[in-house]
């Protein structure tokens, strides 16, 4: 078993005690520098019971293998996992940050427009190196601006790999530590159908959902497994979401892409689309990667889409890049290979 991938479930099954598991994971996931030594004692915690947790349980073999600093303060992360290296970041705002994770080495999916996919697919990752993710990064957030929400919008595709994201999120909401609020966290999805009814059914956490396109075709030209899973019967998840969790609110991630996506009639079928939908709209500008031919939309175009969303009653905002000038932004985590 490995550290960082204890519920409080877990800890109180190993330490024989609720007192001494929300101690233990005070200790565990509270704000402190990471590392991989065990400390012989841990306040609250019986000395026997901690040493035979000790014995059964190793921390997670991640580390640092490079980082780099934006201009505008995201900081991106190289971690070294078993059998390769995924990238998280760190994302600064004025009042709080949101630590990126990752949670597969490569991906499974095969979006066009994404570098992560030129990667291919290495594996799963277990929990404990999806919150080790976190936890490293959060140590670097600063001060003013502690880290306080969580998206699943790193390397790989999260309905692939659920068990060990549900996981990973319950630890991530659990008290004493690192008690995230449950809209704190947003997983994200490419669409995977399977994937996003299990979640819903079984995490309380906000869903993320990359639609990409106002039509099927605009969607499968950028989306292969648009073809399997079509864009009327992922809406109409969340529309059937929405009678049984009304408070919760879905995502909705609209990458733009220059004379593709981005027009005003695409604009008015996104609004069209998204009736019966509790959604919030996110416009974000393509961020250009090697080898491919796809350009964001101008500015006023996406402002303009901005405008016709707005009026037809979608509550939108347009996500302005973050750490583009380390290859940190959206659809850029693939520096795997040189390194950063």
């Amino acid at each position: 078993m490995r550290l960082t991938g204890l519920t409080v479930r877990a800890l109180e099954e190993l330490l024989d005690s609720r007192t001494r598991a929300l101690a233990a994971a005070k200790w565990i996931y509270g704000p402190r520098a990471w590392s991989q030594e065990l400390p012989t004692t841990v306040p609250g915690v019986a000395a026997a019971a901690w040493q035979t947790l000790r014995t059964r349980c190793t921390v997670t073999e991640v580390r640092i293998a490079d980082q780099a600093t934006a201009s505008d303060g995201t900081i991106k992360f190289l971690i070294a996992v078993e059998g390769g290296a995924v990238e998280s970041v760190m994302i600064p705002t004025a009042r709080r940050s949101t630590i990126c994770v990752s949670s597969q080495i490569g991906c499974t999916r095969s979006c066009v427009f994404c570098a992560t996919a030129t990667l291919g697919f290495g594996r799963n990752l277990r929990a404990d190196e999806i919150v080790a993710q976190f936890l490293i990064a959060r140590a670097t957030a600063p001060a003013h601006s502690p880290a306080k929400n969580v998206v699943f919008m790193g390397m790989g595709e999260p309905m692939d790999n659920l068990d060990e994201v549900l996981t990973a999120v319950e630890i991530l909401t659990q008290s004493p530590a690192p008690q995230l609020g449950q809209t704190q966290v947003t997983v994200s999805t490419s669409g995977v159908l399977p994937g996003m009814k299990r979640f819903l059914a079984e995490a309380r956490c906000s869903l993320a959902l990359s639609l990409n396109g106002s039509t099927d075709a605009q969607r499968l030209a950028l989306m292969p497994q648009t073809k399997t899973w079509p864009i009327e019967a992922l809406l109409g998840l969340l529309r059937d979401d929405r009678a049984r969790h009304p408070n919760r609110v879905h995502f909705i991630e609209y990458v733009m892409f220059d004379g593709i996506n981005d027009t005003d009639a695409d604009a008015a079928r996104v609004v069209e689309l998204l009736r019966g939908v509790n959604a919030r709209l996110n416009l974000i500008p393509h961020n250009a990667i090697a080898g491919s031919p796809l350009r964001a939309s101008p500015r006023e175009r996406i402002e303009g889409f901005h405008r016709v969303a707005a009026a037809g009653g979608l509550r939108t905002m347009i996500r302005w890049p973050r750490g583009q000038d380390i290859a940190a932004a959206c659809g850029q985590l693939a520096q795997i290979r040189s390194g950063l």
